[in-house]
């Protein structure tokens, strides 16, 4: 029943609402029975949160922070069947009523019927939050740091769907051989920048597409395979990934004949590294360890650091809606005074001559350039690299002062920063 669906789809929302990741409210015990259907009403609110909330505030007398959680959610839900799917009123506002009953609100059932049957299914949002689906203090950081023309023509786009890209795992097949594999089975597909990074034109569920039981692929979105890619890899090095869960980038890296270090400081998805580690071929074991410290070292330096920095993942709103809902301003802070001990940590680590690359899923200046240009300010030994990025490589990548930033595109990828430092023989 549908309303079964509403009131499954609302338990699940109300955990996204306290600030739970939407990735892992979908993936607790109960949540696999959510279907299709239930997982896109859930992540259709977020993607939409600010101009269903917008309209929801016009319709409501109640500010909606004072309304009861399970109010709120079904309403949400209601008001986003109602003004983004083809489902008949009627149905959404009698269905939305008996949900809010089976959650034992029966009280609050006037008010949903009320408030949905006002609803306007061609609503247009009046401001900019609701128009952007954005927060006001990340509308206003994007404005400050890209200028006025930037919002007015790319910020809506931040909220596109991501596409389902794959990375071909050249330790079992050649791309070629994939390539030919997709089309063996009326896939259609695109490359990404290069042969091992594939697009799918129709996501479809991974363990369908051929070659997963081999480990002939990974899933890993385009952008986020560039880190590696720009790292100059060779056979022999010894590497280190500093935030390696959960371990795509680390398995990447794998595919090249090296001896790498994987930490993290909590190690999540272990058991599914395990898994992906026997399906790709790839041996992996994630160290849990805090990367701002040394207590993990041998005292032998590396020759390549990949630093994927925990960020306030902004430049992923497109593929995790629920970003733009938890973020706050005060996080990025904190988030940069922890990138800026981790990259200074790491620095000590890097042999003579050796590469670091930092990288983040952030759009915000604060995480990316400010973090270079502390670590550049106070030594002699760091050396900005070119990375090899051509403007056909995504439809908008802005150079900054010490890195490049790569904005999200529902074509290409997600957004990512990214900045090469190479350590020269000077010593502070």
């Amino acid at each position: 029943m549908r309303n079964d669906d509403i009131r499954h789809a609302a338990r699940l929302l109300i955990r996204v609402l306290r600030g739970e990741q939407l990735e892992t409210a979908l993936e607790l015990p109960g949540a696999a029975l959510a279907s299709a259907r239930i997982r896109a009403w859930v992540y259709g609110v977020c993607r939409h949160y600010f101009s269903l909330s917008e309209q929801l505030s016009v319709l409501c007398i109640t500010p909606l922070p004072k309304l009861d959680r399970e109010v709120l959610a079904v309403l949400l839900l209601g008001l986003y069947q109602l003004t983004h799917s083809d489902a008949k009123p009627h149905a959404v506002v009698s269905e939305s009523v008996e949900a809010i009953k089976r959650l034992h609100k029966a009280s609050a059932a006037v008010l949903v019927n009320a408030i949905l049957r006002k609803a306007d299914r061609d609503y247009k949002p009046c401001t900019l939050i609701g128009k952007h689906e954005l927060p006001d203090w990340l509308i206003t950081k994007l404005r400050d740091a890209y200028g006025e023309q930037f919002v007015g023509r790319y910020l809506g786009r931040l909220n596109g769907r991501m596409p389902q890209c794959l990375r071909v795992n050249q330790h079992k097949i050649s791309p070629k051989a994939f390539h030919d594999s997709l089309r063996n089975h009326e896939i259609s597909f695109t490359t990404v920048r290069q042969d091992a990074t594939v697009r799918l034109r129709t996501p479809q569920r991974t363990n369908t597409i051929p070659g997963y039981a081999e480990g002939w692929f990974s899933v890993q979105d385009a952008s986020a395979q560039i880190p590696v890619r720009e790292l100059d890899i060779r056979p022999g090095l010894r590497v280190l990934d500093a935030c390696a869960a959960p371990g795509n980038k680390a398995f990447q890296l794998l595919e090249h004949d090296i001896e790498l270090t994987a930490i993290d400081i909590n190690p999540a998805r272990r058991a599914w590294c395990e898994i992906e580690s026997k399906r790709l071929g790839l041996p992996l074991t994630i160290i849990e360890s805090d990367a701002t410290s040394l207590t993990w070292w041998d005292s032998t330096p590396y020759d390549r650091i990949l630093l994927d920095a925990p960020c306030s993942a902004t430049g992923t709103i497109g593929r995790h809606p629920d970003v733009k809902i938890h973020r706050e301003p005060l996080q990025i802070v904190a988030l940069q005074a922890r990138q800026i001990q981790l990259l200074s940590n790491l620095w000590q680590v890097l042999a003579p001559d050796g590469l670091l690359m930092y990288a983040t899923c952030s759009l915000l200046p604060e995480e990316n350039d400010a973090v270079i240009e502390q670590l550049v300010e106070g030594r002699t030994d760091v050396q900005v690299e070119t990375l090899d990025l051509q403007p056909s490589d995504q439809p908008l990548i802005i150079p900054q002062e010490f890195g490049t930033q790569i904005f999200p595109d529902s074509q290409w990828g997600d957004g990512f920063y990214l900045a090469k430092l190479r350590k020269t023989a000077t010593t502070q």
